[in-house]
């Protein structure tokens, strides 16, 4: 290992320090040689499609929005989507070290739980995949199911990131942001070749991982193909904690041993006249076992994990393109299918050997449309998007093992089998008249759950169905002071739909003296945003500024609404209408790019929140909101794309005892300010190229807000959230 590690040292330091940056226009490194970024202008400006369902340069759009291509994603040497946004200010991803138990605690069970856009996270943040949402993330007791594990990103074309309310484009959980990924067609391959393809292999120490890579595609006349596969071995995320030892007390990883497998098969007719005809199979799967020995004491003598989780989708695109006023026109539909099982097995003394088998299970069927039409009245000239989609969903999750608990039977339901309907119509406009732009839109959704006879639940249950509407709006103006100038506004609404666990969970231990209850009352949560900045381009450098504000209404939170926690008065929990949250803050980034070569970058992100409660007159600091993040980054490239690389620095400062206060009991644990290193550099051989890149170069002990957030200042086990120490990794991609 010593060795390796100092060959990947080497390679890092030797051949210029490297890395892509945040996904700016000219931030790719190896990218621009290897494979120019399909999503890219004539002019080499980055364009994205979902700031509002258009084709738009980054520059020209009225909201704050990061893409990345898939050859940045390999020039980071990301493994997954905590990688994914390493170098982005604003944009976090939870993920705590494995302590869970079997029927208490949930604690990193959920791996990389979510995506955080300013300080909201969860199921409040949109994530899709080529337009069609993942499943939701589900938390019960000891069960936790995030939505990390929902895409491989070695198979991604591009991902874009977009920040603030999207419910005007893409309607319910578009509450904060949304995280948007495409998967490649065969033609992004090709790129006019009849056969093409690529193999990749990456190793990183961090968590032991080898990851192995194959896409290939084809085309015969009308006719285009890719698959591709993607798998990946993993043992635990190592840390900087050093007390190895069995019980609560240790703050070393719990042995974990993983894998995944990800597939994608892809089918295109493109005939002429402009027609397209698309058909996708997609197969993620994913299976983790846990030696818990953190969870070891005087009565349990061995406690073990297997969790595995799949997810399938099919699905059909008719996509036309023309030249008139029309220019676009896509209906598509689709399946979807995700199974988790998280299975926990207990040995103890002198009790009774357990184990817990809890399952969450998501099966959609989904039906969308859309057109773009491009036309002028008079001299405002327009480019409209309209379109409509509908979805249902059954959820269910079950609870069973055991040894259940005193008072309980397994197996059980924490919900009713549910079916949830999401129904959508929208329209949007880009407005140009001289210097401004306008992009006004409009959104009808409609939802509606249906609960269903479950047998796992009491006969005198009483599930509640729920519906509801919500019209959200959106307003961005562009105004172009000069050819490099650009000043950028926008106010945004958005909403989330109760989840069928929330409106009709259900469970009841009268000898523990509690017991939860459905709220046919519950309500959608709502937010409103509104956003500003400026903007500078060149062909040298690229500056831009903004600021944001978001206020957030009708949070829905589970509060204890009546009861006295004894078997004959049981306290009874419900999830209702409660908070309400603000957050302001403001970014700035800028990129530099040298005629000989030489760039630079720098982004920082600072935001502040709080959680009111308007009946109590109480504020609160919002844990979620990550405190001030600053990237820096210098890197060179060779004219010819031969080599270079880049260094990056990130800091992150320590939250402050005032931001965290009334979070923890007696006080949040905050750790300290941290500033660390990476180094990336990569070798092109034609069709060969070589990436190695060395992280945390001073070998620095940190741990981020996010992951440990809710830990209280009196833990004795804060080392066992800390990050990898000096780790390293290398990728070898051969293109044919």
């Amino acid at each position: 290992m010593t060795r390796w590690f100092c060959s990947v040292a080497l390679v890092g330091l030797c051949a210029a320090p490297g890395a892509a940056f945040a996904a700016q226009p000219g931030s790719a490194l190896a990218a621009e040689t290897e494979n120019a970024d399909a999503e890219a202008g004539s002019d080499g400006r980055t364009i994205v499609v979902s700031a509002t369902r258009t084709p738009i340069t980054i520059d020209d759009a009225p909201v704050t929005i990061s893409s990345k291509s898939d050859e940045e994603i390999a020039d980071e040497l990301a493994t997954d989507i905590k990688d994914l946004v390493r170098f982005e200010p604003g944009v976090s991803v939870r993920r705590q070290p494995a302590r869970f138990g079997a029927a208490l605690g949930s604690t990193g069970r959920a791996g990389n739980e979510d995506f955080t856009i300013r300080g909201i996270g969860g199921n409040r943040v949109l994530i899709q995949v080529d337009g069609v949402r993942v499943p939701m993330g589900f938390s019960f007791g000891a069960q936790s199911v995030g939505r990390g594990d929902s895409v491989d990103i070695g198979l991604v074309k591009s991902v874009e990131i977009l920040r603030g309310p999207a419910s005007a484009l893409y309607g319910s959980d578009g509450l904060a942001g949304a995280v948007s990924f495409t998967l490649s067609d065969p033609e992004d391959i090709l790129k006019g070749k009849a056969v093409a393809g690529l193999v990749r292999s990456q190793y990183a120490s961090a968590d032991d991982e080898f990851a192995h890579t194959a896409i290939l595609a084809g085309r015969s006349g009308d006719i285009s193909a890719l698959v591709s596969y993607s798998r990946r071995d993993f043992n635990e995320l190592d840390n900087r904690g050093t007390n190895d030892v069995l019980g609560a007390n240790r703050t070393t990883p719990n042995p974990q041993d993983g894998h995944s497998n990800a597939a994608t098969a892809r089918i295109v007719w493109d005939p002429a006249g402009g027609h397209k005809v698309r058909l996708t199979g997609e197969y993620l799967d994913n299976a983790l076992v846990t030696d818990l020995l953190s969870g070891r004491s005087a009565t349990i003598d061995n406690l073990v994990a297997r969790d595995t989780g799949k997810r399938w989708r099919v699905a059909g695109d008719w996509i036309w393109e023309g030249e008139g006023t029309l220019e676009m026109a896509r209906v598509s539909a689709y399946w979807q299918s995700a199974k988790d099982r998280q299975f926990t097995q207990e040995d103890r003394t002198p009790l009774a050997d357990r184990t817990r088998l809890n399952t969450f299970d998501n099966r959609v069927y989904g039906l969308a449309a859309e057109g773009r039409a491009a036309f002028a009245t008079g001299p405002l000239q327009h480019k409209l998007v309209f379109g409509a989609d509908a979805s249902w969903t059954r959820q269910q999750g079950v609870r069973g093992g055991t040894v259940p608990p005193a008072g309980e039977v397994f197996p059980s339901s924490a919900f009713p089998v549910t079916d949830y309907v999401l129904t959508g119509l929208f329209l949007g406009d880009e407005i140009s008249v001289g210097p401004l732009t306008l992009f006004p839109a409009l959104r009808f959704d409609h939802y509606k759950l249906t609960p269903q006879a479950d047998p796992l639940l009491p006969p005198n249950f009483a599930t509640t169905s729920q519906s509801g509407e919500r019209v959200s709006p959106k307003m961005g103006a562009v105004l172009k002071l000069t050819e490099e100038v650009r000043l950028f506004a926008n106010y945004a609404q958005g909403f989330r739909a109760p989840e069928p666990s929330q409106v009709n969970q259900f469970f009841e231990n009268l000898g523990q003296g509690y017991t939860s209850r459905p709220n046919a009352d519950l309500g959608p949560e709502r937010s409103e945003s509104i956003e500003g900045g400026i903007r500078f381009v060149s062909e040298a450098v690229s500056l831009s500024a903004t600021a944001f504000s978001a206020r957030y209404k009708d949070f829905i939170s589970q509060e204890v609404v009546g009861g006295g926690f004894t078997p004959a008065n049981p306290a009874i929990f419900q999830f209702i209408n409660l908070d309400r949250v603000k957050v302001e803050g403001a970014e700035a980034r800028m990129d530099l790019r040298g005629t000989n070569g030489i760039t630079g970058q720098l982004a920082i992100s600072y935001a502040r929140g709080d959680v009111i409660d308007p009946a109590a007159g109480t504020r609160v600091p919002l844990a979620t909101v990550d405190p001030l993040k600053l990237v820096a980054g210098i890197g060179w490239r060779d004219k010819a794309g031969r080599f270079g690389g880049q260094l990056i620095a990130t800091h992150s400062v320590r939250k402050s005892d005032e931001r965290s206060t009334g979070v923890c009991t007696p006080s949040c644990f905050r750790p300290g300010a941290f500033t660390i290193l990476d180094a990336t550099a990569f070798v092109n051989l034609g069709p060969v190229t070589l990436r190695g890149g060395v992280f945390n170069l001073t070998n620095a002990k940190y741990a981020w807000w996010s992951d440990v957030r809710g830990l209280a200042s009196t833990t004795t086990i804060a080392d066992a959230f800390t990050q990898p120490g000096r780790n390293g990794s290398v990728s070898l991609t051969y293109r044919f």
